[in-house]
């Protein structure tokens, strides 16, 4: 789980919004081996979005442009090909993300 601090400028009081990040698709990404795709933590949603690399569409364009407008800050790029990832390696690339 990850906590960000929500303020609105001048406000003096700060809303705490708590994010739950889905392990198992964060698990399933890990062992992504499709070198089509590439797989993004949503940080906002928890998420995983699996963004097409290769598909020329107007809704894969839109797509990529939005992970990487929101890339470090919303989205973090979820590396693939390990064909077993454990609960180990899940925890071990959130914390590598300092997540």
């Amino acid at each position: 789980m990850r906590l960000e601090r929500l303020a609105t400028p001048g406000a003096p009081v700060e809303v705490v919004v708590a994010v739950s990040f889905n392990r198992d698709q964060i698990r399933a990404a890990l062992a992504e081996t499709d070198p089509a795709y590439s797989c993004y933590l949503d940080l906002q949603t928890g998420e995983v979005i699996k963004v097409p690399d290769t598909e020329d569409s107007p809704e894969a364009d839109a797509l990529r442009n939005q992970v990487m407008d929101g890339y470090g800050d919303r989205y973090r790029y979820i590396p693939g090909g390990n064909t077993s990832p454990s609960d180990a390696d899940v925890q071990g690339w959130m914390e590598a993300e300092g997540l």
